[in-house]
């Protein structure tokens, strides 16, 4: 049975202060499966006697965690945990923009779900252990605007942690990937890494997206992450440059 943060006192002097405990442990019960997405979290003073301290350091803790959209409080209701629901988040990890300042928001079509062995790259990138043989899960997707293809992505995630996903499924949905994760197969991502680079389009990505093989494209590189940093998902965007641009605006103080 997986330890729960009902067994545990937090440590007052430790060099972590005690709220950044309390927010370590209420990742390690939402990585162990102790409270699903959507899930409303002990109050304030129960997870203060849980963890043997003042209402106000627990407080201090969620705030943290509200404030990086893993739990959201709800007035009068309670804190709970996030979802990637459709209306709030669908878009919430899409730094592709049109010339015209418009955030693309383009439709996915489902290209092929297999299953697969890992290579170098996929095993660098979900830090998988050496010799780990495990399956993983290859998606292939185009996504169109106005049904014109406009990029293309190919993404391996570990078949370990997506027991019950299937091609049907992700085809027939109409929400972001992040949300079918979290429905399906209780996967919740909570942050991403993008790397960016210009490379020509080559002859597959051409033959989708209707260019010439030696014409520039964004290559979008992604790791997607759950609670504790641990990586789920390596994706990789292939998208249009003429046309197109990524931006990233970051909250400054």
């Amino acid at each position: 049975m997986p330890r729960t943060a009902q067994n545990i006192k937090l440590e007052m002097q430790a060099a972590e202060p005690l709220y950044k405990q309390v927010e370590t442990q209420i990742l390690n019960c939402l990585a162990q499966g102790e409270w699903k997405p959507g899930d409303r979290i002990p109050t304030e003073s129960q997870l203060a006697e849980r963890f043997g301290v003042a209402v106000l350091t627990v407080r201090a803790g969620i705030r943290d965690l509200v404030a990086s959209n893993i739990l959201v409080r709800k007035q009068g209701s309670g804190t709970y945990v996030a979802r990637h629901d459709r209306q709030r988040q669908r878009y919430q990890f899409t730094h592709v923009f049109g010339n015209d300042g418009t955030k693309a928001m383009p439709d996915r079509r489902l290209l092929a779900f297999t299953r697969v062995a890992a290579d170098s790259v996929s095993s660098r990138f979900l830090q998988l252990a050496p010799g780990d043989k495990s399956p993983l899960f290859r998606i292939e997707c185009s996504l169109s605007l106005e049904g014109r293809a406009i990029a293309i992505m190919d993404i391996t995630i570990p078949s370990r942690l997506f027991a019950g996903l299937t091609g049907r499924a992700i085809a027939r949905s109409d929400e972001n990937l992040y949300a079918v994760y979290q429905n399906i197969c209780s996967v919740n991502v909570i942050r991403i890494k993008e790397q960016v680079y210009a490379v020509k389009a080559g002859a597959r990505a051409a033959k989708i997206l209707g260019i010439a093989a030696s014409d520039p494209v964004l290559r979008i590189d992604r790791i997607a992450y759950t609670y504790n940093d641990v990586p789920v998902e390596f994706r990789r965007r292939i998208h249009q440059a003429s046309g197109y641009h990524y931006e990233l605006d970051e909250g400054g103080i």
